[in-house]
């Protein structure tokens, strides 16, 4: 009698352990596909970085087509490739709050932090978005950017007043609040 009792709670517990497993998993599947996912993909046959939101689709951030840095052996497809899983590791740890426009070796470049708190006027290396071509406004890429995002908007006064935050001098995306907002690829 006493060996049926203990086999029956042990039996309960290990179901019990079993569905909060499947319900913890279940929870962390759930809040990982709260973000979008970044990747290389094509919008009108050329090389873009796309952004695929769990609600709102498929949404084209930068069209790749220069082909400056083809010299250095980036061809648009290879930047494309190397930039989109920037943004996805930055999206990953948590950095792709914001994009900042910075320098870094001298540069302009864009720049991924988690928090205005934590930028300090330079990009460091280990933050860089993406390199821009030299002479490119990194302040005008920023509002390039979010500007591409309010073209096809159904409610562009909303979604601008969302999507950039000023920071003293300098304008920077809330890429979180960006991505909420943004019309699908096309």
């Amino acid at each position: 009698m006493n060996f049926q009792f203990v086999k029956q709670w042990a039996t309960i517990g290990c179901f019990s352990l079993a569905v909060i497993s499947g319900l913890t998993q279940h929870s962390q599947a759930q809040q990982a596909s709260r973000f979008a996912s970044f990747y290389c993909g094509t919008d009108n046959g050329k090389a873009a970085t796309i952004a695929d939101h769990p609600i709102r689709g498929k949404i084209t951030l930068i069209i790749w087509e220069s082909e400056y840095f083809i010299k250095a052996g980036y061809d648009p497809q290879r930047r494309c490739r190397e930039v989109s899983d920037k943004f996805e590791k930055f999206q990953q740890t948590g950095d792709l709050s914001k994009i900042v426009p910075s320098r870094a070796n001298n540069q302009p470049v864009l720049c991924a932090i988690g928090s205005l708190s934590n930028y300090i006027g330079n990009c460091p290396s280990s933050n860089v978005l993406m390199t821009l071509i030299p002479g490119d406004n990194a302040q005008g890429m920023v509002n390039q950017i979010g500007e591409l995002n309010l073209k096809d908007s159904v409610d562009p006064l909303k979604h601008s007043a969302s999507i950039f935050e000023q920071y003293g001098d300098i304008k920077t995306i809330n890429i979180d609040a960006m991505l909420k907002y943004s019309p699908p690829t096309k």
